[in-house]
């Protein structure tokens, strides 16, 4: 069933709710904009990145399946953002292929499935929460927040804090000493923790902005 009018937090609402026809909508609705932004946007990591309209298609599936569940004020927000995590997808690939590192991992799935991160604060709820969702949704804006990270910054993080990897085994594959890796790291943290509190407070816009990427709303 076609829903060309249906808003974008509608839509997002359905799929978490379990309404696949409504993720393949959003991907239909929104794919020939993200393949022409990730086109324009891409660096010389990505040359050799032969991009087509179906296999962006298809990384729109994959960030939307296996990202945190979250929900955006428009449909500018919703594009401008899975054109970011399509962007990092696409970098951290290209330098696993080029030089496998230890720490590589495929795409986890969302922590908690009852967990979604709303990012405009008028779409929130109030109700407590059990300790459980709780703890799955702070992983969640972990992982939002990771997107806005500088692609370095992304990789450090994700590589101690989210795979449990020591210092030293990261420190090795880079060619840097441990005390370098932990230093670089703490301030990667921080960065991160300043991140999710803007994401929190409602902040998505000014962050997708400062990296060019916040685009024309267009309908809903």
């Amino acid at each position: 069933m076609t829903r060309p009018n249906e808003a974008t937090v509608d839509l997002l609402r359905a799929w978490h709710g379990g309404d696949r026809a409504a993720l393949l909508e959003l991907v239909d609705r929104d794919r020939d904009w993200v393949f022409a932004r990730v086109r324009k946007g891409r660096g010389p990591i990505l040359q050799r990145e032969a991009e087509t309209v179906d296999h962006v298609q298809d990384l729109m599936l994959e960030v939307l399946e296996y990202s945190p569940r979250f929900l955006v004020r428009d449909r500018a927000q919703f594009r401008a953002l899975v054109a970011r995590m399509i962007d990092n997808l696409l970098i951290d690939g290209a330098r696993r292929a080029a030089r496998r590192p230890r720490f590589a991992s495929p795409p986890t799935a969302v922590s908690g499935q009852d967990s979604i991160v709303s990012l405009d604060p008028a779409l929130r709820v109030s109700d407590a929460v059990h300790e459980r969702v709780a703890q799955a949704e702070e992983l969640d804006w972990l992982r939002l927040g990771l997107e806005f990270l500088d692609d370095d910054e992304r990789k450090v993080v994700r590589a101690h804090r989210l795979l449990g990897r020591s210092f030293v085994e990261i420190g090795e594959e880079l060619g840097v000493d441990p005390n370098t890796m932990r230093m670089r790291c703490n301030r990667a943290v921080l960065r991160l923790a300043g991140i999710v509190r803007r994401l929190q407070s409602g902040g998505l816009d000014a962050l997708l902005a400062e990296r060019g990427d916040r685009g024309e709303a267009g309908s809903e």
